[in-house]
């Protein structure tokens, strides 16, 4: 009996090991940050942000409400609309491609020129 326990501590060890080198390999190479909270912007001023982004074509950094961790994630990039009510952000780097619903999104500001 201990020697099953003992194969299933290694095995859930090792599971733990083989899902955090995935999540690290899949992390996006933007330079994205957590950092501190900026404060909640009110929806109908996200909104009117994303369509003058949209309409501009500007470069924006979007920090992004990170419900599954309790964070914030900051990054930076442009929206696309895809058909009809769709819209995506893609980071910079093109490595990360972000489908934005109505809560998603803390804060957004336009991106300095580099």
């Amino acid at each position: 009996m201990e020697f099953n326990q003992t194969n299933l501590k290694q095995l859930g060890t090792q599971l733990q090991t083989s899902y955090q080198k995935i999540v690290d390999f899949e992390a996006p190479a933007t330079p994205s940050q957590s950092s501190v909270a900026l404060p909640q912007m009110p929806q109908f001023q996200i909104e009117q942000f994303i369509a003058q982004a949209l309409n501009k074509q500007l470069d924006v950094t979007v920090q992004f409400n990170d419900f599954d961790h309790g964070g914030q994630t900051q990054i930076r990039g442009h929206f696309q609309r895809r058909q009809s009510k769709t819209i995506i952000f893609t980071a910079d780097d093109h490595k990360l491609v972000h489908l934005v619903t109505a809560n998603a999104i803390r804060y957004i500001a336009l991106s300095a020129v580099a």
